[in-house]
């Protein structure tokens, strides 16, 4: 399953005229079924007060329970719109993220409620990792694996840390980053959305956006599969956001990606 989006908005960054270009692609991998979902904002709403939002989510949980809690995840985001704002009052990068994280709070419990419904639901939760981009800053919310890179003159950064056991164990120096990838604990999570365990802490970020800013939100089905030399040479291609996406995607799958796959490519320009 492929999905692309090429929407282009204008708006104010820095005093100067720029537009987002966004595109984003989506593949079942090796696996029986899809569990990652996206949520993106679309126009008219993108400079609303609120900034425009983009989020991925990878369920866990098996194919009836993982595929619905990413589903809720974003679906859930819906409500970081819900509240009309007066047009004449101001909200800082920091309201914006104190919003946003308030939104994954309920949704975490949201889901959770579902789950404790029905049995055969109990153990799904998702990762989710949003980015809100507004007339000056970027605002990241993230909880699980699934990551946000950002691509700025040249140098590739994650913007995201892993929640996992694996990445605990790097910080300890019981493991070695470069080995990460093919651990065998690697996939198991140390927070997630919407699981028997309410959520106490969702990881953010603020920081000011640049023009020609390149943004890559992804799911572990992807970085797993490339290298941070491999994402930064197919994200700094002239290509449109969709061909990059649709690149990134195709490239996991020829290294042998068995999971799900989704890439959300940004664009400042």
């Amino acid at each position: 399953m492929d999905c692309h989006g090429m929407p282009k908005d204008i708006g104010l960054l820095n005093s100067a005229i720029y537009s987002v270009d966004y595109g984003l692609s989506s593949h079942i991998g090796q696996r029986p079924y899809n569990e990652d979902a996206v949520r993106v904002t679309i126009p008219p709403m993108p400079f609303n007060g609120k900034g425009r939002l983009f989020a991925i989510a990878d369920g866990m949980g098996g194919h009836t329970g993982g595929g619905l809690a990413s589903r809720m995840a974003c679906d859930g985001l819906n409500n970081y719109y819900g509240k009309k704002i007066k047009e004449k009052v101001k909200r800082s990068p920091a309201d914006i993220n104190r919003h946003l994280v308030e939104v994954i709070f309920r949704i975490d419990r949201w889901i959770r409620l579902k789950g404790m419904r029905y049995r055969k639901l109990e153990d799904m939760g998702t990762t989710l990792s949003c980015l809100i981009i507004t007339r000056t800053h970027g605002v990241i919310a993230h909880v699980g694996d699934s990551r946000i890179y950002r691509l700025r003159n040249g140098h590739l950064t994650c913007l995201t840390v892993d929640h996992t056991f694996v990445q605990d164990m790097i910080f300890e120096g019981e493991v070695d980053s470069e080995k990460a990838h093919s651990h065998p604990l690697r996939h198991m999570l140390t927070r997630a959305v919407g699981t028997r365990e309410p959520l106490t802490l969702v990881d953010s970020r603020i920081d000011t956006l640049k023009t020609k800013d390149c943004f890559l939100l992804c799911t572990d089905g992807l970085h797993n599969a490339l290298t941070d030399t491999c994402i930064l040479e197919l994200l700094s291609s002239q290509s449109i956001a969709s061909e990059m996406a649709v690149r990134l995607v195709n490239q996991a799958l020829q290294n042998g990606a068995r999971d799900n796959i989704t890439a959300i490519v940004i664009k400042l320009k």
